[in-house]
């Protein structure tokens, strides 16, 4: 990305927050909704900052596809590191918060989710931090001014802390604690490490928390006994034995590809 002042862009309200910076509305002189996320020195060193936005920088430019969110600039001014990024409607999260799930949703959203992390880890990369606040609903506007009702996709964000497949540090592997794959709590049971099989477990997860409309905070002890699983089995059929499988804590007895659990899925939307 070539260096400027960002003097293009115009920010608004702060509309999130993480550890790693904070995102603000923002337009650029077209007028174009998009969204500005902002790294600065607070919590870490300055070095610290630029290597996780340089880092992030790849992963945004070299992960193109219609279901990750869109990279549109990037470039540092006075020791604050930016990312303009395509703004998205709404997170599954603001949906469950809102009262909508069902098996009605799980196809379409599945359908992108499933096809975004497919494409990451042809790239060999592994998000390891998908969940309903990094997966976003896109509107999209007639760009005719039709009278028209937008279009909704499904796009995954937040990629600041996907690497490549063989690099992943699964010490230095920052996750939520009800988030936790088995494997990264007991790998000498279930699996090696982090890598392609923790995106599966974490669709998974996400998919059943829209079936049943709510996240559920799994301990240590719930995640080890397989509670996770158990849950998906006991909603049936038509989704719940695949998103099982997903749960599944043993990594090879999960979907092997992202393509295989969303066939498993049923394949279509209905």
């Amino acid at each position: 990305m070539s260096p400027h002042d960002g003097s293009r862009y115009h920010f608004g309200g702060k509309i999130g927050g993480g550890y790693f910076g904070d995102v603000y509305e923002c337009h650029d002189d077209w007028g174009n909704d998009l969204a500005a996320k902002v790294l600065q020195p607070r919590k870490q060193s300055y070095d610290e900052v630029r290597a996780t936005w340089l880092r992030e920088t790849a992963n945004l430019v070299s992960l193109r596809h219609p279901n990750i969110t869109y990279v549109h600039d990037a470039f540092e001014y006075s020791n604050t590191f930016y990312f303009i990024i395509e703004r998205c409607s709404f997170t599954i999260e603001n949906l469950l918060t809102a009262g909508i799930h069902g098996a009605s949703m799980v196809p379409h959203v599945a359908r992108g989710l499933l096809q975004a992390v497919g494409y990451m880890h042809r790239a060999n990369y592994v998000h390891k931090d998908i969940h309903p606040g990094n997966v976003f609903v896109k509107a999209t506007e007639d760009a005719l001014g039709l009278p028209k009702s937008p279009v909704y996709s499904i796009k995954v964000g937040d990629l600041g802390i996907a690497n490549l497949e063989p690099d992943i540090d699964v010490m230095n592997t920052l996750l939520a604690q009800w988030m936790l794959p088995p494997e990264s709590l007991r790998p000498d049971l279930y699996g090696p490490r982090v890598g392609f099989h923790t995106d599966i477990y974490h669709a998974g997860l996400l998919l059943l928390a829209v079936l049943r409309g709510h996240v559920e905070p799994f301990d240590t002890a719930a995640i080890l006994s397989g509670v996770p699983r158990q849950r998906a089995e006991a909603l049936g059929p038509p989704y719940g034995p695949a998103i099982a499988q997903a749960l599944r804590r043993t990594v090879h007895a999960r979907h092997a590809t992202a393509y295989e659990f969303w066939r498993a899925l049923g394949g279509t939307p209905p």
